[in-house]
């Protein structure tokens, strides 16, 4: 064989192994990419206290995912926040403006009832909505583009009973007391597991009070003597506040244990009511800052870089919400590639996420082809002078809202 054969061959060899797949090798994002993010909220109107530190909180996340992790696996976000005024006709603007000028491949909204009017066309759209609410089921119902981070009032409700039934002792059946909005439709939530509640033999006395109110005593007093065992209140923060107040007042602390919904921020209730809040009870999805949790140091931490505060919280579903958008933009990229990434990739991939991981913030969450509640547990707590600590194990959730328990 000639010496110029001989290099002729070992050139046709070393450029046939450059052209070879390097096994395990990633795939280069491609060049320019982003991730674009559309949220809507009620910047102004009514909840518009509430929804606006939601949205700085999500800019948190957003900035740190970009600055300090680099993106999701070398991807930047890119976000854009609409503002829906808090009323639905404001909500289909928002998803329209966003849809049309912006394309989103994931949307967040912090209600989900608002869109219920273009159900169809967010369907038809293939858009993927996570919210930051679980209010309405027909959102959910039959398993679409909704899904959401948040516990169902009715599952929430269901998953405290099953705690009381499992600590009760007493001869027979609990009877617990109900405090609930008697002036906004969410006030009517709960009783989506009334039935339910029922149906294991619990007896429940009701106590509706105005969402503005500043003085519950007459219901304390009326549930009181009644002779409830417990008492469970769906209210705000500042409404645990002055339940604080007055059933202290009424020394009643000693004598019947009151647990708050998930609607109660603890960090909010201790800002009001002070010491005042120690030994009663509330629960969440999110494990108590004092757990300890990854998810918990991870969000002080996102806080301390944004801001220069060292907050503690155990309202912590921003992290949840990191969580599954970073999980469901893998996901999709996974199975189809960064050129691709769409809605609808997004779509399919959020149905393959049955197991979420949230870093310790919660415990079996996730979706599937017939789930779209992500919370599937809960943790009782308990308040302290200054903060709250777990008072039971996780709680499975019994699945009322999705029709899958009755």
């Amino acid at each position: 064989m000639s010496k110029k054969f001989m290099c002729l061959a070992l050139l046709i060899a070393l450029s046939l192994l450059l052209l070879m797949p390097v096994a395990g090798c990633k795939t280069e994002e491609p060049a320019g990419a982003e991730i674009n993010v559309g949220l809507m909220g009620g910047l102004t109107g009514p909840a518009a206290s509430s929804v606006v530190p939601m949205m700085d909180e999500a800019g948190y996340i957003f900035r740190y995912i970009n600055e300090v992790e680099g993106g999701i696996d070398g991807v930047k976000l890119n976000w854009r926040v609409v503002d829906n005024k808090g009323t639905p006709d404001g909500a289909v603007m928002a998803y329209k403006e966003l849809r049309d000028t912006f394309d989103p491949v994931i949307y967040l909204a912090v209600e989900d009832y608002y869109l219920l009017g273009i159900q169809d066309t967010i369907t038809s759209d293939k858009s993927v909505l996570i919210t930051w609410s679980a209010i309405d089921p027909r959102c959910y119902l039959p398993p679409q583009s909704f899904f959401s981070i948040s516990i169902p009032v009715a599952d929430g409700f269901a998953g405290y009973i099953k705690w009381l039934l499992d600590q009760w002792e007493g001869p027979e059946q609990p009877k617990v007391g109900v405090l609930y909005w008697e002036d906004v439709p969410t006030g009517e939530q709960w009783r989506l597991a009334e039935g339910w509640v029922r149906g294991q033999g619990v007896e429940l006395v009701l106590a509706p009070y105005s969402i503005a109110t500043l003085d519950l005593k007459p219901q304390l007093m009326a549930l009181r003597d009644a002779g409830v065992d417990y008492i469970w209140m769906l209210g705000m923060s500042p409404n645990a506040a002055v339940a604080i107040r007055d059933f202290r007042g009424l020394g009643l602390t000693d004598e019947i244990p009151f647990c708050f919904s998930e609607y109660t921020e603890p960090k909010g209730v201790l800002g009001i009511a002070g010491e005042g809040a120690e030994e009663f009870y509330g629960y969440r999805s999110e494990s108590p800052y004092s757990d300890g949790a990854e998810a918990a140091r991870l969000y002080s931490q996102i806080w301390q870089w944004s801001t220069g505060e060292d907050k503690w919280a155990d309202n912590r579903l921003m992290i949840t919400m990191k969580a599954v958008l970073t999980s469901a933009v893998k996901q999709a990229v996974e199975d189809i590639g960064w050129d691709n990434l769409s809605n609808e990739a997004v779509y399919n991939a959020m149905n393959k996420l049955t197991e979420i991981d949230t870093w310790g913030n919660q415990e079996g969450f996730g979706y599937g082809p017939d789930r779209r509640v992500g919370v599937s547990t809960i943790k009782i707590h308990r308040y302290t002078k200054d903060g709250t600590v777990s008072a039971s194990d996780w709680i499975e959730l019994p699945r009322i809202f999705e029709g899958k328990e009755q």
